[in-house]
């Protein structure tokens, strides 16, 4: 639940999180998701219940939600990349957020479970990241926004992945700070 676009382009450069796809490789990708999820029980442990569970504001979510969202971006994104590698050229369909928010109740999630998600959805994606032949990350899924179509390989997949578990842990910190 970010002001973020949906679709960023190929080579998108955060102005916030300051992550630049260009400069991420493969790789790197799994080696950032594996940081933030190393980061994230600490992070998630030194916040106060009010504001794990607060949205700071209508558009943003709480803290707990951020990591929920990670944790399924991960799940998504290894569903995602192997569906490029297995399938030709697959319609992906947007991940609908705040949905998944609702319905699962992201906000009354324990960190325990959501931390335990997250460390075996990393797992996951960076054995599906391994599972990839090199000639591969230049496959190609098309994501869809409404009635928007736009074409991304499989290499740009795991840049966002990263993305979002980068610029998500930021959330989760500027929540904390906000407090301070």
């Amino acid at each position: 639940m970010s002001d973020l676009p949906h679709v960023f382009d190929e080579l998108y450069t955060c102005s916030r999180c300051g992550l630049d796809y260009e400069a991420v490789t493969v790789k790197g990708a799994v080696r950032l998701v594996d940081a933030v999820v190393a980061e994230l029980p600490a992070i998630l442990g030194q916040l106060p219940s009010g504001v794990l569970r607060r949205r700071p504001s209508p558009v943003e979510w709480a803290p707990i939600e951020y990591a929920c969202h990670v944790r399924d971006v991960l799940a998504i994104y290894t569903l995602r990349l192997h569906r490029g590698v297995s399938e030709d050229s697959p319609a992906l369909d947007p991940m609908y957020g705040e949905l998944r928010a609702t319905r699962f109740g992201y906000l009354h999630a324990s960190i325990e479970t959501v931390v335990e998600g997250l460390r075996a959805h990393a797992k996951g994606f960076a054995a599906e990241v391994a599972a990839v032949a090199v000639p591969d990350w230049e496959r190609q899924v098309i994501r869809r926004e409404g009635s928007r179509a736009e074409i991304r390989t499989l290499r740009w997949l795991a840049r966002q992945a990263a993305h979002e578990s980068v610029h998500h842990r930021n959330d989760i910190v500027r929540s904390g700070a906000d407090e301070g």
